[in-house]
């Protein structure tokens, strides 16, 4: 059997991804869905950025989704 090593300099270059989950009460839903929305473009312009995207759930409005890819963890 053989073992090959791992090039950690890959690991310290690979791409972060996050993925937040965010619950609210029904009656502030058109309001946090608002405040969300403002951070789109302005995270989107942050360096390091590759993707900052907003997702509501179709059967749950409550239920926000922010999936986001970073070039790295030191930029995000």
């Amino acid at each position: 059997m053989e073992f090959k090593s791992i090039n950690t300099n890959y690991m310290k270059k690979s791409i972060l991804t996050i993925v937040a989950r965010i619950s609210v009460k029904e009656e502030y839903t058109a309001f946090v869905k608002a405040e969300l929305l403002k951070l789109l473009d302005v995270t989107r312009a942050e360096e390091g950025n590759i993707s900052y995207d907003l997702h509501q759930d179709n059967e749950n409005p409550n239920v926000f989704l922010f999936h986001e890819k970073w070039v790295n963890r030191e930029l995000w």
